[in-house]
């Protein structure tokens, strides 16, 4: 009996690390290998387990297993540690109510005089149906049958109905400075949960105040680019007549020579007018001609693919921001390599209601990651790197996705944004 409750605890020990490790990944976006997480899972259910046999107190242990989740977190997801450690502790907070609430329901149901221990058998089944509820909420969670906030919302509201309800009966005997204690960690869980939701929402904020911010520098400076390109067309048609009397009298004289040559300096401003996109959104307009006209003084090679829906919901702020970003970095990438790969392929698709926006570009080598996410090759980090960061910013706006792939010094990138139709 004793090797099965052993075994038990050793099983029960690994499910709550390893979700507390899916927890932290979940709401902090980040990556990591789920092998590794696994490999360490057991481990530290081992330890906690090793801990429980030598009777050290369970603060002690939750304290060891916060720690070790901590250093996992940060080690193998990069997660911000501040953050992480919140998480943690109110995960473990709400792990340890929850196993009381189930365990004094048990006891309720069986007629017991008082709550089960957590190492007797009554205990042990509480703790087991706590964690078969905590995999069903990772899978729910995982499939996208409700975000995260609405389940720890859920979940901490629920635990203080739960203690509320306890409180109330007289069926079990349970001590009141257990219940005071318990009532207060529900309450405290509660408010954790609306500090978290809080500081999500500031977040979003000043991302969003930095993204409009970075989006106005960026259409001002694309609207000059392209201003100045159109001074110069107007400025070549203005002085037509004069062009055509010069190339009629090198070609009256028989040199066609300094005639072609003549042709040749005025085929650049055509160039960017032949190369003209047109969506029906000016500020797209704007931004991807300059960016047509950036590559080919750069001698880079620019396909553009577009089928771009109108009267949508989609505001030409977030898609500058989009196409802004993935562009600017396709033409540094591309820029640092050899004429083989100096080319950008940007690809705008509607189906149904769903826009695609495909962006690939050669480029020298594999992007470095850095806790999940690119890091920029600029020295100055603190005013680079937030390229991806804003275009993630816009796609989640329309509940939207954005994948980057490598292959053979080519990088893709793929936002997908599902839109509205707007009556006009």
């Amino acid at each position: 009996m004793a090797g099965v409750q052993l075994l038990s605890f050793l099983c029960t020990n690994g499910l709550r690390f390893f979700l507390g490790l899916y927890l932290v990944a979940a709401l902090l976006a980040c990556n990591g290998s789920r092998k590794a997480a696994a490999v360490l899972s057991v481990g530290a259910a081992v330890l906690v387990t090793a801990l429980s046999c030598l009777h050290v107190s369970r603060f002690c242990m939750i304290a060891v297993e916060v720690l070790l989740l901590l250093l996992t977190v940060n080690r193998l997801l990069g997660a911000r540690p501040r953050m992480s450690l919140f998480i943690l502790v109110f995960y473990e907070m709400a792990v340890a109510l929850w196993e009381f609430i189930v365990s004094a329901g048990l006891g309720i149901w069986f007629h017991a005089e008082s709550c089960p221990d957590i190492k007797a058998p009554g205990g042990m089944a509480a703790v087991w149906i706590v964690r078969l509820l905590m995999v069903a909420v990772a899978l729910r969670a995982g499939r996208g049958g409700m975000t995260g906030d609405r389940l720890m919302a859920g979940i901490a509201v629920a635990g203080v109905l739960g203690v509320v309800l306890l409180s109330g009966q007289r069926a079990l005997i349970i001590d009141s400075d257990q219940m005071t204690t318990w009532i207060v960690f529900s309450t405290v869980i509660l408010m954790a949960v609306l500090f978290y939701k809080l500081s999500c929402q500031y977040e979003m904020e000043r991302t969003i105040a930095r993204l409009e911010a970075e989006k106005s520098a960026l259409l001002e400076r694309d609207y000059r680019t392209l201003s100045n390109t159109y001074a110069v067309n107007a400025k070549l048609f203005h002085d037509f007549h004069n062009h055509v009397d010069v190339l009629y009298g090198y070609l009256a004289k028989g040199r066609v020579k300094e005639a072609a040559e003549y042709l040749e300096n005025l085929r650049s401003p055509m160039r960017g007018i032949a190369q003209t996109v047109w969506t029906g959104d000016e500020a797209v307009d704007y931004l991807i001609n300059s960016k047509i006209a950036q590559a080919a003084s750069g001698k880079i090679r620019m396909e553009v693919n577009m089928e771009f829906p109108r009267h949508t919901n989609i505001r030409s702020v977030h898609l500058a921001a989009i196409l802004g970003n993935l562009l600017d970095n396709a033409l540094e990438a591309s820029g640092e390599v050899g004429e083989e790969l100096r080319f950008i392929r940007l690809t705008i698709r509607r189906i149904q209601e769903m826009l695609v926006i495909k962006v690939e570009n050669g480029c020298a080598g594999p992007p470095v990651l850095d806790g999940g996410e690119l890091r920029t090759s600029k020295a100055d980090r603190t005013m680079h790197g937030w390229g991806l960061k804003s275009v993630r910013t816009a796609a989640e706006y329309y509940d939207g996705t954005v994948d980057t792939s490598y292959e053979d010094h080519r990088f893709r990138t793929v936002v997908t944004l599902y839109f509205e139709a707007v009556r006009i």
